[in-house]
């Protein structure tokens, strides 16, 4: 009997926050045999544009950042047709005055299948547009009561932590992850979340192992939500 694939499912805000977020835990899951299905919302046009990038039309800008987002998934996923890549293509506004565009196509993929795990970003996150999507995210997935186990996680802003705190040990994959979101040179060059990201791992990392014997160099949090 073929062994059952298990399924992940990740909502992201714009079309970096996966490998942000989580890109670690995306390349150990990827060995551990998931496979995956993300969800870009937004189409990320509405994002600052250095000098490098001033020439770019709106729609070149777009377009840009979806071939930014399929190349981060080389360095975690051996296999990238084990990664199914959907771009809903909503712009940040129309999240706030048409949210049933998103959650209608949201409702769907939930119907496709089986998901084993399910990431959302965190609710409590700084920008709006991550709250947002993270709210309606789960207004949706409670509402189909599924098994699934739901996690948020982190991109701006820290988790909290404690008993609901899972740490995703990633120190074979930091440099993968650091690859992965350095893909994204349109928004690395507004501000350097390649750095900043994995210097968060190594502080999540450090500060998660206090007064214990346990040793990880780089971690991701993520918060269990049920």
């Amino acid at each position: 009997m073929a062994k059952r694939i298990k399924n992940i499912l990740i909502i992201a805000p714009h079309p970096d926050d996966d490998v942000i977020g989580m890109g670690g835990t995306i390349a150990v899951k990827a060995k551990e045999g998931y496979s995956f299905n993300i969800i870009y919302v937004t189409n990320g046009g509405g994002s600052i544009k250095t000098e490098e990038y001033q020439d770019l039309s709106k729609t070149e800008l777009i377009r840009l950042r979806k071939i930014e987002a399929k190349r981060s998934l080389v360095p975690l996923v051996d296999d990238v047709s084990e990664a199914e890549q959907v771009f809903l293509g909503l712009e940040s506004s129309t999240l706030f005055s048409k949210p049933e565009l998103f959650t209608r196509e949201l409702e769907n993929i939930l119907k496709t299948k089986k998901y084993d795990e399910i990431y959302i970003p965190y609710f409590k996150d700084k920008h709006p547009t991550h709250r947002a999507v993270a709210e309606l995210s789960m207004e949706v997935i409670k509402g189909h009561n599924l098994r699934s186990a739901l996690y948020a996680y982190e991109t701006w802003d820290a988790l909290p932590t404690g008993e609901d705190t899972v740490v995703m040990d990633i120190s074979k994959y930091y440099k993968n992850k650091l690859s992965a979101v350095s893909c994204h040179k349109s928004q690395c060059s507004i501000t350097p979340f390649d750095e900043g990201i994995i210097a968060k791992n190594r502080y999540n990392a450090i500060f998660t192992q206090v007064n214990t014997k346990k040793r990880m160099d780089y971690a991701e949090l993520f918060l269990r939500l049920n």
